[in-house]
């Protein structure tokens, strides 16, 4: 098991966290969920999102603190709750019954 890199936390439940650069399957930092976003990394998949806007200001559209846009879909989608910047009227692809 291996704690957060966060000092002063012991966490064990981590993500391993991957800079875009990195080919190798040894992770650059591991952070519990609750450090991760602080650090700039997604929790959910681990990977570097810190200087994305969407991320770095989170919470927007339903978006989940300190998961990256592709894990805050996913959860958005498993929840039936998806909305993906594309807004469609009543009738764009049903029939509204009068």
């Amino acid at each position: 098991m291996t704690t957060c890199n966060h000092e002063g936390c012991n966490e064990t439940h981590t993500t391993a966290c991957f800079l875009p650069d990195n080919e190798t399957d040894t992770p650059d930092e591991h952070y519990c969920a609750t450090h991760a976003k602080e650090h700039g990394w997604c929790w959910g998949c681990g990977q570097f999102w810190g200087g994305v806007e969407s991320f770095d200001f989170g919470q927007h559209y339903g978006n989940v603190a300190g998961l990256c846009d592709n894990c805050s879909d996913a959860v958005k989608d498993d929840f039936d709750d998806f909305d993906d910047d594309e807004s469609y009227g009543p009738g764009d692809y049903w029939e509204v019954e009068a």
